[in-house]
C-alpha cells in the first residue's frame, strides 16, 4: 500500500453527501492548500459535480487520466473501503493520508497509518495508534487507544483511555466507548458494529452488533423491548 501526506492535488473516491461533509471538514485544516481534481463514483459518473465543479468519473477513467494523483478515500463502510483499497493497491495507486499532526489538540505521540482520514477538530491524546485507512470523524480520543485498520469512528464519538478497537469496526455517531483501565483494557473485536448513541462499557466480541445504553447485542435489546411491552400490556379480565 502506497500512501502520502504530501500533496496539493488529489482525486477523491466518493461523490455523495457524506463525501462533501468530509471534504468540508478537511478544508478547515487544508485552508485552500489542496485542489480536488475529480470525484470517483462507479455508479453515477460522466458529469460535473454541481457543488464542487469538478468532473465525476469512473475508476477506469481515474486510472487513465489521473493515475499520477493520490486518491483520498471517503467511503465510510469498512468492508467497502477495504475492497476499494485492494483494487487501488493492485492498480498501483497512492492513497492520500489526510491528517493534521501539527494541530494543537493532537498529541505529538499519535501514530497515523497510511490512508487515514482524520478531521482537524478531533482531539487525540498520548499513545494513540490509528491503523491504515481508518476514518476518524470523532470528537475526542483519549490516551492509550489502539484503532485497527479500516475502522470508522463517526461524528461525535467519544473514546476514553485504555481502549483497543479492532479492524473493520464501524462506530456510529454519538457513541461513547469507556471503562477501560491500565490493568484491563476495554476491547472491541474485529468487524463489530456499534449503534448510534450506544454506551460501550465492556468487552465487545468480534462481529457483534451492539446498541443502547448500556450497549447490548441487538438480539438482547429486542428481547428487552418485548419484555417491557408485555409488562405494559393491559391485563385481560
Amino acid at each position: 500500500m502506497k500512501a502520502t501526506t504530501d500533496f496539493t492535488e488529489i482525486t477523491v473516491f466518493g461523490a455523495r453527501g457524506h463525501t462533501l461533509m468530509i471534504l468540508r471538514g478537511l478544508e478547515e485544516g487544508w485552508q485552500g492548500r489542496v485542489r480536488i481534481r475529480a470525484l470517483i463514483d462507479d455508479i453515477e459518473n460522466g458529469f460535473v459535480h454541481p457543488t464542487l465543479n469538478v468532473p465525476v468519473i469512473s475508476s477506469d477513467q481515474r486510472l487513465r487520466d489521473y493515475s499520477n494523483l493520490p486518491v483520498l478515500l471517503t467511503v465510510t463502510h469498512p468492508g467497502l473501503r477495504r475492497r476499494v483499497v485492494d483494487r487501488l493497491t493492485a492498480e498501483g495507486a497512492t492513497l492520500a493520508t489526510a491528517v493534521f499532526p501539527e494541530a494543537v489538540q493532537v498529541d505529538p505521540d499519535v501514530r497515523f497509518g497510511p490512508g487515514v482520514v482524520c478531521m482537524p477538530w478531533t482531539r487525540i491524546g498520548a499513545n494513540v495508534d490509528i491503523g491504515a485507512c481508518a476514518i476518524i470523524l470523532a470528537r475526542a480520543i483519549a490516551h492509550d487507544v489502539e484503532i485497527g485498520a479500516f475502522s470508522t469512528l463517526a461524528g461525535e464519538v467519544l473514546v476514553s483511555g485504555h481502549v483497543r478497537i479492532g479492524a473493520d469496526v464501524n462506530i456510529a455517531p454519538r457513541a461513547s466507548i469507556a471503562n477501560g483501565n491500565r490493568q484491563r483494557w476495554l476491547t472491541i473485536g474485529d468487524g463489530a458494529e456499534i449503534g448510534v448513541g450506544a454506551a460501550v462499557l465492556g468487552r465487545v466480541p468480534a462481529q457483534a452488533r451492539m446498541i443502547g445504553n448500556p450497549a447490548m447485542p441487538i438480539r438482547d435489546w429486542v428481547r428487552l423491548r418485548r419484555l417491557i411491552r408485555g409488562q405494559d400490556a393491559p391485563s385481560a379480565h
